[in-house]
């Protein structure tokens, strides 16, 4: 950093932000440059800067980013111009990938030059956050940024807000005085628990041991069993579900919606185990595998076959107790739309299912955080146990794919679960499976012969480093759910006070 003066003295709040703001102030022809750090897994930059007075030169001025790896020239990667015709202080928030490789050691500078006319005397740029960090982390490290000052802020509003008449009826003593009491002692360091994970891991390795493979059970199925037995929840029972809501709805059959359903396997399996009279309404793109969903339903099932886009779905099917989606939310582009029309189309009491859903990140890639334990299991696995039956070759790591840069596959998957909670309440919800499914998934699947002792314990290991990871707040990917709608609970309420 080329300052003359400590960087202390240009740290300031600046007066005429909207909002309260801090940052450190430059001049034109200065730069900021940061430490040299390891490149992390998906390094980006995040800026956030403004003009630091409210009036710089007529020609503005000029905000560069710059970076430099492994000791190579550095290279300017962008510019922004801030100057006086723009509303808000100029204020700019940007975010941006770094092209480094992981383990590079990276360089970055920020430089503030005078606008094209070269009048530098008065611009003055403040530069009020920069964070350069993994993906994953970032929204952790923003937060961070500040953090003294925002503490002294805190502490200075919390002693006096409560002091208002707002708050008057909060206002209760309950002691005369605080005689007696002990004084503020500072928490104590926090312990470390690794032998508590130790001993759940060994628990938990014992229980699925006990796991025996069924007859035609295939890796896949035979992991996700053990993984099941090892969290302490269960997936929502659909078939129990409709014999209860049929019971409640005597004297007709219910009304069912099954969107993206393709052949409506599953469908079939739930009701065909529930057996009771439902009118399905299956709505989907590919015609000839509607004319399967057919031939997998019960008797007591009548069938309405749809040709359509679920994306377009709205009122114009009626309305229903129930509408199901296999595996098929992560495939719409429209959530926003699909989501608040099956709010509208449910009836009163009625549900909306989610059943093996993809809700973890876009393209149905892992989140980094999942990849990396995935990765050092997969590592240790022989080189049989690792080859990919899709490529034909063997893989040295889990493969990172973005499915949806060609399809529709989980083309929004990562906006699933805030889409839900918008439109609907849940009831139940079932959540698990970081990164299991894809060390077992078709392309190693079939790797694995579950009569050898030594391929189940290769799983069983997996399912233990996941129930672990979930365990401790791992994202999932796979969910099973039942949620009830927000504007049908509130046309229920309205239908009640006036009967």
């Amino acid at each position: 950093m080329d300052f003359e003066a400590p960087v202390t003295d240009r740290w300031t709040e600046f007066q005429h932000m909207p909002q309260r703001e801090r940052g450190l102030v430059m001049r034109a022809g200065e730069h900021f440059q940061l430490p040299v750090v390891i490149a992390p897994h998906e390094p980006i930059l995040w800026i956030r800067c403004a003009r630091a007075v409210p009036q710089i030169s007529d020609d503005g001025l000029d905000v560069e980013i710059w970076c430099g790896r492994d000791g190579k020239e550095m290279q300017l990667l962008m510019t922004q111009r801030l100057d006086n015709s723009q509303t808000g202080a100029s204020l700019r928030e940007l975010t941006i990938d770094l092209p480094v490789t992981v383990g590079s050691l990276l360089r970055i500078e920020i430089r503030c030059g005078a606008g094209p006319q070269g009048r530098g005397d008065d611009d003055l740029l403040g530069l009020l956050g920069l964070v350069v960090c993994s993906r994953n982390e970032f929204d952790l490290l923003r937060a961070r940024t500040h953090h003294a000052w925002r503490l002294k802020n805190e502490i200075a509003h919390f002693n006096q807000v409560y002091s208002n008449d707002f708050y008057r009826d909060r206002h209760k003593d309950r002691r005369v005085s605080t005689v007696g009491s002990s004084p503020p002692r500072a928490l104590p360091p926090r312990p470390a628990d690794h032998a508590a994970k130790t001993a759940m891991r060994e628990a938990l390795a014992a229980r699925l041991r006990e796991v025996q493979p069924t007859t035609g059970e295939n890796a896949f199925a035979y992991a996700n069993r053990m993984l099941a037995m090892a969290i302490p929840v269960q997936p929502p029972d659909f078939p129990g579900r409709m014999r209860a809501m049929s019971a409640r709805k005597a004297g007709r059959p219910l009304r069912m919606l099954a969107l993206c359903a393709g052949e409506a396997a599953i469908e079939g399996g739930i009701l065909a185990a529930a057996n009771v009279p439902v009118e399905l309404c299956i709505v989907d793109v590919n015609a000839s595998l509607l004319d399967q969903a057919v031939m997998h339903m019960p008797a007591v099932v009548t069938v309405d076959r749809v040709l359509g886009d679920a994306n377009d779905i709205g009122p114009q099917l009626g309305q229903f107790d129930v509408v199901n989606i296999t595996s098929g939310l992560h495939h719409l582009v429209e959530l926003e739309r699909v989501l608040a029309a099956i709010a509208e189309i449910l009836l009163p009491g009625g549900e909306f299912w989610l059943i093996g859903e993809q809700v973890g990140r876009n393209g149905n890639r892992l989140w980094p955080e999942a990849l990396e334990i995935a990765n050092s299991i997969f590592s240790t696995w022989p080189e049989d146990k690792r080859n990919n039956h899709n490529t034909g070759k063997v893989d040295e790591s889990v493969p990172d794919v973005d499915f949806s840069a060609g399809c529709f596959e989980g083309i929004r998957s990562q906006d699933i679960i805030d889409q839900l909670d918008r439109h609907f309440l849940p009831v139940s919800c079932y959540l698990r499976n970081a990164f299991l499914w894809r060390l077992a998934d078709v392309a190693y699947a079939a790797n694995f012969n579950l009569d050898d002792q030594a391929d189940r314990e290769l799983l069983m290991q997996a399912a233990v480093e996941e129930a672990m990871h979930w365990a401790q707040g791992g994202r999932s990917t796979e969910m099973h759910a039942v949620y009830q709608s927000k504007w049908a609970g509130l046309a229920g309420l309205f239908k009640e006070s006036h009967t």
